[in-house]
């Protein structure tokens, strides 16, 4: 009897994991190269009825599930070469059917028509991340990384160049799947200084399986560069300028150059930006008598500044891949930048104090200079072990960042009981990043629908800033006020696996990753004293968890969970005190723990001919959470002090919306909605409660329409809003912007003239209202607008076919990895 229900039991699960597939890879007929984001249609002979369509992945392939018995005709269609169609007969529910290598053939005349009656895709969906195509945003021209980003569902970047995901500021900028020396102290400078021309894609990671690095409770945000592998040389070249309408003026130059042959692929990236800024600023403080419910105000203080920025910057990436033989490859890549800013701010402060009854009225003048330049170099090797996919890939990096900045701040106090007071004071802050990381990883693919990998990494990263700041006695004489030397050095060794399989429409993967972190905080606030050094050290496991289930009709089902961590670095433990503002000084902790966040997301994803819509579901936990914490100074309670502390935990839950809508053959949509409930703990900073827990609703939204006005000539309009959020202490205000784009190419693509307009409603601005037990404090921030752009870009090559070694893999359905695709 036993027997006999384990023999049931087995033909029931055979049964319900039996189900049909289509396969095949698509390629260019005349270069070799995979075509991504080609579009894959499967209908019912005889009728137009679609029983499925998706879009290849990066490699070309592209995996059609559970499809049922019958006659079907397969279409694949790409702008600008001709359609492909191969009837395709399914006899057994068990059937792999492989149409193999699919070869499109370029066609002049079609591309001609398509180009007036459709786009590149923008957004592709695989099973954990979104890929959006760079390539396909007008806006992209001209542009830096940066404006880039500002342009990615569910991203947001502030005044300050610093990154969101999904309203968690904890998240990893990573460049072709690694961190390339990009940290909180730097990233802004960098992606600032990136050119847009040199991104192929952004992925958007938000619960990245064990094989990468837990780094970041919000996920990762990958920037895959353009490396591609057409015949040839070919390249393009980018010049513009832009205006802001305050009075500032920005150029941007940079250029692209590939080589490609059998055995060598080479590639570099130049780019050039200079951009000038202004905005201001005003706050408004209240301060109370402890303990009197803000309602014993004994002070008040309105500040209002003015500031100008400029910088100008050089970029440079460049690598080299050699093709040993059919199985191995070596690479070498490295990427520079060099970052020149300075800053100028004007601030007016009035203040009105009750007890005693007193006036001030000052102002605070401060003049920034500061460079930054930095390096990342990579040398990478491939071993291909058999056709199936199963490779050994091997890394090591290292990189170094340094920066120095001048601080000269200038006071006048024109009234406070009748007295006059003026003084200055010079600061200055320098550092030196260290980073470099060794990692290996192991591929086995046991069949088509089974993977296993495993691997292991190593990172070190050593920091150093020194901070000094001078009073000056007189015109000329000065003595030092404040001085901080900062170390911190940091290990960790990581080890991980992960197992995958795929039945019919169900996909499954699990992974565990161990980490060992050692960390040393040195600090001392005199060059003649002894450091006092804290080191921590601790192991901590990493599970994931993915199950999928692909339904008839092109409907998907995901769900996964994942553990990270957000280890505090940088500013947030230097104990620097920054008083360029003198009346909110800011400095960081060094006895900050890291944070950690389990994740779970539920994912459905359906698609139709024109349509597609992306629904998920997710749950965060986070413990020891990292915020900033404001406080009125014991010495002095006109100043606000502010750091960061492990203040309380917090849960979010959100449901988050994309859809992607083809409406007509001149109009496509991508619409991203984000609905999310955030609860936090009560914040007690050193034993004192600073805020009792709170909790609240906000959503965000995103608009962009493309248009095709006609042939070679499209447009794009951006619009986003965000409402009201709780924040540490607070809560932010809305925010709106709207950016319009035109791209028109002329000389069959080998020239495009676009014009950029920014910020066109003059809404960039950064808003927030915080309050204790003894302060109210509205603070906004904001840049002026609208900026315009133009640039000029200019195509050359001379691509042929290319005559390179057979792959081991022709077709690879990179089963865990890309997962399903799913038309535009």
């Amino acid at each position: 009897m036993r027997k006999l229900f384990l023999l049931t039991v087995f033909l029931l699960i055979s049964i319900v994991f039996q189900a049909a597939i289509i396969k095949g890879k698509v390629i260019d007929a005349n270069t070799g190269e995979a075509i991504d984001f080609a579009n894959v249609v499967l209908k019912k002979t005889a009728t137009t009825t679609i029983v499925s369509g998706i879009t290849t992945a990066e490699d070309g392939t592209f995996r059609i599930e559970n499809v049922p018995l019958g006659a079907y005709d397969l279409e694949i269609s790409f702008v600008g070469y001709e359609l492909y169609a191969q009837q395709v007969i399914i006899q057994s529910l068990d059937e792999e059917k492989r149409i193999g290598i699919v070869k499109l053939k370029s066609n002049t005349k079609a591309l001609q028509e398509v180009e007036v009656m459709g786009q590149a895709s923008q957004m592709r969906f695989d099973i954990d991340k979104k890929v959006f195509n760079v390539d396909a945003n007008v806006a992209a021209a001209g542009a830096s990384a940066t404006d880039v980003l500002e342009n990615i569902p569910s991203v947001e970047v502030d005044n300050d160049g610093n990154i969101s995901l999904r309203n968690n500021s904890s998240v990893e900028i990573w460049i072709n799947g690694k961190p390339a020396g990009l940290t909180e102290d730097n990233r802004a400078q960098i992606l600032e200084q990136m050119p847009a021309g040199s991104i192929q894609a952004v992925e958007i990671i938000t619960n990245p399986s064990a094989k990468y690095s837990p780094e970041g409770t919000a996920g990762i945000i990958n920037l895959v560069m353009k490396k591609e592998r057409k015949s040839g040389y070919f390249g393009s070249v980018t010049a513009g300028a832009g205006y802001q309408l305050k009075g500032k003026f920005s150029s941007n130059a940079s250029a692209n150059f590939n080589y490609n042959s059998s055995k060598i692929d080479a590639y570099v990236n130049l780019g050039f930006r200079q951009r000038g800024m202004k905005g201001g600023g005003k706050t408004d403080r209240y301060s109370f008598l402890p303990k009197s419910e803000q309602k014993d105000t004994i002070s008040f203080q309105h500040q209002e500044n003015a500031d100008e920025r400029m910088f100008w910057g050089l970029y440079s990436r460049a690598g080299l891949d050699w093709h040993i033989d059919k199985k191995n490859t070596l690479g070498v890549s490295g990427m520079i930048n060099y970052h020149n800013s300075r800053s100028n701010q004007t601030t007016n402060y009035n203040t009105f104090r009750y007890l005693p009854i007193d006036t001030a009225i000052y102002q605070h003048v401060s003049f920034v200079p500061s460079q930054r330049l930095g390096y990342n170099v990579s040398l990478d090797y491939k071993h291909e072990l058999d056709q199936k996919g199963s490779e050994i890939t091997s890394s090591v990096s290292y990189g170094q960042h340094q920066r120095k900045q001048y601080s000269h701040y200038h006071y006048n106090q024109t009234v406070e009981s009748g007295r006059a007071l003026a003084y200055k004071q010079d600061q200055y802050n320098g550092g030196n990043n260290q980073t470099a990381q060794v990692k290996a990883d192991y591929i086995q693919k046991f069949r088509d629908n089974m993977k296993l990998e495993a691997g292991g990494q190593f990172s070190w990263q050593n920091r150093f800033s020194n901070s000094t700041t001078w009073d000056f006695v007189n015109e000329t004489d000065s003595v030092r006020s404040d001085y901080n030397d900062f170390k911190y050095e940091e290990w960790i060794s990581a080890l991980y696996v992960t197992f995958g399989a795929k039945f019919g429409g169900f996909s499954f993967q699990g992974g565990l990753r161990g980490e060992y972190t050692v960390t040393d905080v040195d600090t001392r606030d005199d060059e003649s004293q002894e450091y006092i050094n804290s080191r921590k050290n601790y192991f901590q496991l990493f599970p994931t968890a993915y199950l999928s289930y692909a339904f008839p009709h092109n409907h998907e089902l995901q769900l996964n969970y994942t553990r990270r961590i957000n280890r505090p670095r940088g500013r947030q433990l230097s104990a620097f005190r920054n008083v360029s503002d003198s009346t909110n000084i800011s400095y960081g902790n060094p006895n900050l723990n890291p944070e950690f966040a389990n994740s779970l997301e539920l994912n459905y994803i359906k698609s139709w001919e024109k349509h597609v819509l992306s629904t998920s579901i997710y749950y965060k936990y986070t413990t020891d959470v990292i915020q900033r914490v404001q406080f009125q100074s014991l010495e002095n309670p006109r100043v606000m002090e502010s750091t960061f502390d492990n203040v309380a935990k917090s849960q979010a839950l959100g449901v988050e919306l994309v859809a992607k809508n083809r409406l007509w053959t001149w109009l496509n949509l991508t619409t991203t909605v984000n609905l999310f409930y955030q609860q936090m703990g009560e914040i007690v900073y050193r034993d004192v409660l600073l805020k009792e827990a709170s909790d609240g609703f906000s959503w965000t939204t995103r608009l962009m329409a493309n248009f095709i006005f006609g042939k070679s000539f499209t447009g794009q309009i951006t619009g986003s809003y965000g409402s009201p959020r709780v924040i540490a202490q607070g809560k932010t205000n809305h925010f709106y912007s709207l950016d319009l784009g035109l791209r028109k190419s002329f000389l069959n693509k080998t020239l495009n003239l676009s014009l950029t307009v920014r910020d066109v409603l003059n809404s960039h601005s950064w808003h927030t209202t915080t309050w204790g037990d003894t302060f109210y404090q509205d603070f906004e921030r904001y840049m002026y607008g609208p900026h315009f752009s133009l640039n000029l870009t200019y195509n050359f090559g001379n691509m042929k076919p290319k005559k390179k070694p057979q792959s081991n893999r022709e077709v690879n359905d990179n089963m865990m990895d890309e997962g399903g695709e799913y038309f535009e």
